[in-house]
């Protein structure tokens, strides 16, 4: 057994706030910045999902009308989305309907 220093190493961790814990040990969190961030908006979603893909849609070879239609898609995806996630709920049995914005990013 050894003892090894670690220098310039940096931490980087988070927490869900809607499962575990909520607690930390003081001891523990005085080593960290904490920053706390909310889900994003509607507009926020819909602004970074339509950039992503007008991105997509301008660099490959579609037609202009398709490339158009990037918003309206957008908005859509993001209404199924949420209709998903509030009508298929988790429960005890179907413990597997997790929704979360990972699956809409996956359609990018």
């Amino acid at each position: 057994l050894q003892l090894k220093e670690v220098h310039n190493c940096q931490y980087v961790s988070c927490m869900n706030p809607t499962a575990g814990s909520f607690t930390i040990n003081p001891r523990l969190q005085r080593h960290f910045c904490v920053f706390a961030v909310s889900f994003p908006g509607m507009d926020a979603l819909q602004h970074i999902y339509h950039q992503i893909l007008r991105g997509h849609l301008t660099c490959s070879p579609f037609a202009g009308h398709i490339a158009k239609m990037s918003e309206r898609l957008v908005s859509a995806s993001i209404l199924l989305h949420q209709k998903v996630s509030s009508t298929f709920l988790p429960t005890a049995i179907k413990f597997h309907y997790i929704f979360n914005l990972r699956d809409l990013s996956n359609i990018y």
